[in-house]
């Protein structure tokens, strides 16, 4: 990827797995992880990227929760068997150095999941059912049954359509109960 004329950009969050990795030097004498990275899903699928990680004072914890979040489960910087454990999401970013533009793994990150403050027990979501039944039941009525979702080549669901009857833009400011 050094031609500029035929570099394809990689810019952007990705998922991704750990292939291989090694311990090493970095040009300027401090210790380095290097990490190749398989690109999963999504128009890049198959694509690799390394991202180095440093040791340096300011830098290790981060490195070091970088790799936790790839599945490495030891205790010892010496064993990294498991590293390729777990999907990770990369964020990538393109840079220049030297005229010469290349994608750079800027982040190692955990992949993204649902939250909520508290999630509602059975017991919870029993009673708030029963209580929204009306409103789900008139919901329904007003706006039919919606197509089931497709999943994209990036594992995210995508809506088949807008989801309201023809002619029906959905619900207004007035439909809202604020």
């Amino acid at each position: 990827m050094t031609d500029n004329n035929s570099y394809l950009s990689l810019a952007g969050t990705h998922r991704a797995r750990a292939t291989e990795w090694v311990l090493g030097m970095s040009s300027t004498g401090k210790e380095q992880i290097a990490v190749m990275f398989e690109l999963v899903g999504g128009v890049h699928d198959g694509k690799h990227i390394t991202w180095f990680g440093y040791f340096t004072d300011q830098t290790v914890d981060r490195t070091l929760e970088s790799m936790r979040h790839c599945g490495w489960d030891s205790d010892s910087i010496a064993e990294l068997d498991s590293l390729g454990a777990n999907e990770v999401d990369l964020v990538i970013e393109d840079e220049t150095y030297e005229g010469k533009t290349r994608s750079r793994v800027k982040w190692v990150n955990r992949v993204s999941r649902l939250a909520v403050k508290e999630q509602l027990n059975p017991m919870q979501i029993a009673e708030f059912a029963a209580k929204l039944r009306g409103k789900a039941v008139a919901s329904k009525k007003k706006y039919g049954a919606q197509p089931a979702a497709k999943t994209s080549a990036n594992g995210r669901q995508q809506s088949l359509d807008d989801g309201y009857a023809h002619g029906d833009p959905g619900p207004t400011d007035e439909d809202v109960g604020f």
